[in-house]
């Protein structure tokens, strides 16, 4: 057993275990995991509470939850992994599905022994958490479902064959500056250029095959007509100013999960946990509290 089930404290077995920081409240496991075929790089804070796993953004990395995991760990075990191919992950060869990034996850929570958690993603973190709210309901808890889609246009599939080709022929570096325009709402980097440089930096920690990988099963992407499928508690969020995953389409999302949330967040772009952590934060942090309360969906 790596860890103990879905209450009590968090027994890390030698085999996964890299380095554990034990603070005056709270312990930081950090670890690599093997799951469906590849190894993960995982961390885990919080020394008890109900489990709450984070998957992160294509080109993004588990840091871009720092600030929600420092909001949660007093109550929570939060889990956060890099992607395949993302971070300190292992990339593999070849086109990626979000059937296998959802396999991804479940291997992570088998691995770990976690039979339930509450769920989150941003982007394709929210893609892989619709995946786990349909083809594992039995391990979801709640979802937070972030600046993300429900399913892709043929506009959306040609971008990303577009850029998956580009980073091809000339690696990541051709693709930062316009990641980052297209992420940032108007006037980030004037107001806050500290967030242009974290974006950067994550975007240049994802490997090429993981890059690539992940953007065509981002362009394959097709859940859109089983969202009333979908019976969890659930929270929807975007940025007003998303052009990846407009509020439109969040709104679309909204009125097909039953019970659903949903919040705008004003000024803000695609990873609009970053641009402004404290409403984000915010947010999750009642709508957990909701749920494990008991509490009836309501609007925010």
């Amino acid at each position: 057993m790596l860890v103990g089930g879905t209450g009590g404290h968090c027994v890390l077995a030698p085999s996964v275990l890299i380095a554990m920081r034990v603070g005056a409240s709270f312990p930081q496991a950090i670890m690599q995991i093997e799951s469906n075929g590849s190894t993960f790089h995982c961390r885990i804070d919080g020394s008890g509470g109900p489990w709450v796993m984070l998957a992160h953004g294509l080109a993004t990395d588990l840091t871009m939850w720092d600030e929600l995991a420092e909001a949660l760990k007093g109550q929570y075990r939060v889990l956060r992994y890099d992607a395949r191919g993302h971070g300190g992950s292992a990339a593999t060869e070849g086109d990626y599905s979000l059937d296998m990034l959802v396999a991804d996850a479940v291997g992570i929570l088998d691995r770990l022994n976690i039979a339930q958690c509450h769920f989150g993603g941003l982007s394709m973190g929210g893609m892989v958490t619709l995946g786990m709210l349909l083809d594992h309901p039995a391990r979801i808890t709640s979802a937070v479902i972030a600046d993300s889609r429900h399913t892709t246009t043929p506009e959306f599939t040609a971008a990303w064959h577009a850029r998956a080709e580009e980073v091809q022929q000339g690696g990541l570096d051709v693709v930062v500056a316009s990641t980052v325009r297209r992420w940032s709402s108007e006037g980030l980097a004037q107001r806050n250029p500290a967030v242009i440089a974290r974006m950067e930096r994550m975007i240049r920690r994802t490997s090429d095959l993981g890059y690539r990988g992940c953007a065509a099963a981002l362009a394959r992407l097709n859940y859109g007509h089983r969202l009333g499928e979908i019976d969890c508690p659930t929270l929807l969020i975007c940025g007003s100013e998303d052009h990846g995953a407009p509020p439109e389409n969040t709104r679309q999302m909204h009125a097909a999960i039953k019970g659903s949330r949903f919040l705008t967040i004003e000024q803000a772009g695609h990873i609009s946990n970053i641009e402004h952590p404290d409403i984000f934060n915010d947010a999750v942090v009642r709508f957990l509290s909701d749920v494990e309360r008991g509490a009836s969906p309501s609007a925010i």
